[in-house]
């Protein structure tokens, strides 16, 4: 009796590990024409492995947080996985605030930032926003 080889499915890809992983800049201007600071985000997907690496490591870190488990748990854990970074964050004196986690969670725990945290949760969400490209074909490439 011989036995039949398993075909080798063609991997359909949703989106790029390393954008996924690494971040995606994302630009904002609000109906008034205000524009915001650029914040890179990684995918916040449950699919996302490295979300998961990631959000189980947060777990251990912060096991005795007391921001983790707080009121604003759910942004903070947000930030600490999933912000990467900003550009053109200024402070009152148009100077640049470099970027930390702390200050990231600050400035979108801010209820008179709620829109623009808001925002950054739904692009970070969009998968459309970390697709991958055509040539991601093998399951390695796209991380999914």
């Amino acid at each position: 009796m011989t036995t039949k080889a398993k075909p080798t499915f063609k991997k359909i890809n949703r989106f790029d590990a390393t954008k996924a992983s690494k971040g995606v800049a994302h630009t904002f201007t609000d109906e008034l024409n205000n524009v915001y600071p650029v914040w890179t985000t990684s995918l916040f997907d449950i699919h996302n492995k490295f979300l998961k690496v990631e959000n189980d490591r947060y777990l251990r870190e912060h096991a005795k947080d007391t921001q983790a488990s707080g009121e604003q748990s759910g942004l903070y854990s947000f930030v600490q996985v999933c912000v990467q970074g900003w550009e053109g964050m200024l402070d009152e004196n148009d100077k640049e605030i470099p970027f930390s986690k702390e200050l990231a969670f600050d400035y979108l725990a801010d209820e008179d930032n709620s829109w623009f945290t808001a925002k950054l949760i739904e692009v970070s969400q969009d998968v459309r926003n970390y697709k991958a490209s055509p040539a991601a074909t093998k399951e390695a490439d796209a991380g999914n």
